[in-house]
């Protein structure tokens, strides 16, 4: 683990311990003005990647399977799991396309 990553984690920064691939989290809804075809509604979702730093960005970012190609800030997601657990329950987090094309504009 990067020298980093391990300070931040003793500190507590990221909230909640950082989640390994094939563990179980929430994620929250996500609706866009400029790419419908991307909407996704939040819930239980797995986790198939986790990156420690991506493309220059410090911090953890998760992928799950139910939003593939999207990841997610753990240092933002990991302190509201639990209000995202009393939100969505048992709930899958799944994709949720808006095709219309007001609302895709490439």
């Amino acid at each position: 683990m990067v020298s980093w990553l391990r300070k931040q984690l003793e500190k507590g920064r990221f909230g909640a311990s950082v989640p390994a691939i094939g563990e179980e989290i929430y994620v929250d809804t996500a609706l866009h003005i400029h790419r419908g075809r991307d909407d996704v509604l939040g819930g239980r979702a797995q986790v198939v990647a986790v990156h420690h730093g991506y493309r220059g960005m410090d911090g953890i970012w998760v992928e799950v399977a139910e939003h593939p190609g999207d990841l997610y800030n753990w240092e933002e997601l990991g302190p509201r799991q639990a209000a995202l657990r009393r939100e969505f329950g048992q709930q899958r987090a799944r994709p949720i396309p808006d095709v219309r094309p007001e609302f895709n504009e490439d």
